[in-house]
C-alpha cells in the first residue's frame, strides 16, 4: 500500500512540475511551488528529485523529445507531397492524427519544447521546430527561393507553436484539446492553402 502512495505521489509531483515548467519555464519554476500543487512539501519532493534539473528531465525526458521531433517530421512530410494542405489534418492524415494523440498524452512536455524550454538542454528545439516546417513548406512553393516568403513562413509557424502550446497548457482532456487543435488547423491549413495557389498564379503555374 505504502508503495502506491509513493506512485501516486511521483504522478502528482510530475503533474505539478510540468505545469509550472510549460507555464513559467525552468528559471522562473520554483520548488515549493512545485511541492504546494502535489500537495507534499518541498523536502519530500527530493526524494523523487534530487535538484530541479533532474525534475525537469523527468517531466521532458530526452526519449519523449526526440518521439516528438520524429513524429512531428512525419506529419511535415505530408507538406513536401502533392496533396492539398487542407487534407493534413487529424480526420485526413494518419500521421496528423499521430502526433495530436501524443501532443494530447504528453501535453506539458510539448508545450515546454514547443514554447517555454529556455535554459535547458532543449533550447534550440522551438527553432529547430520552425526551421524545418518552414523548410519543408517552402519545398511545395513555385518560388522556393523567395526569402520574403520564408520569412512569413517562420513568422506563421512561430505563431503556430505559440498557439499549439497555449492550447497544451488551456486544457486538459484530450477531447478538448483535439477539438482546439483541430480548429486551429482548419484555419492555418485553408491559409497555407490560399498563399500555395496564390504563389502558383504569379508564376503561371496550375
Amino acid at each position: 500500500m505504502a508503495q502506491v502512495l509513493k506512485e501516486d505521489l511521483r504522478a502528482r509531483i510530475l503533474q505539478a512540475a510540468g505545469s509550472e515548467f510549460a507555464a513559467r519555464g525552468f528559471a522562473a519554476a520554483r520548488l515549493a511551488d512545485i511541492a504546494r500543487q502535489a500537495g507534499t512539501t518541498a523536502s519530500n519532493l527530493y526524494k523523487y528529485a534530487p535538484d530541479k534539473e533532474a525534475l525537469f528531465l523527468q517531466v521532458v525526458p530526452p526519449e519523449l523529445a526526440a518521439r516528438h521531433m520524429d513524429l512531428l517530421r512525419a506529419r511535415l512530410a505530408g507538406f513536401e507531397r502533392g496533396e492539398a494542405w487542407t487534407l493534413l489534418t487529424a480526420d485526413g492524415s494518419a500521421a496528423a492524427a499521430g502526433l495530436l494523440a501524443f501532443w494530447a498524452s504528453h501535453r506539458h512536455a510539448v508545450a515546454i519544447l514547443m514554447s517555454n524550454a529556455q535554459g535547458t538542454r532543449y533550447e534550440t528545439m522551438r527553432e529547430r521546430m520552425i526551421e524545418e516546417m518552414a523548410t519543408r513548406a517552402m519545398l511545395r512553393f513555385p518560388r522556393g527561393d523567395d526569402p520574403a516568403l520564408a520569412f512569413v513562413l517562420r513568422r506563421i509557424f512561430s505563431a503556430t507553436l505559440d498557439t499549439i502550446s497555449a492550447i497544451l497548457r488551456q486544457y486538459e482532456r484530450p477531447e478538448d484539446i483535439g477539438e482546439a487543435i483541430r480548429h486551429f488547423w482548419r484555419f492555418q491549413l485553408a491559409g497555407l492553402q490560399a498563399l500555395l495557389v496564390e504563389g502558383s498564379r504569379e508564376t503561371g503555374q496550375t
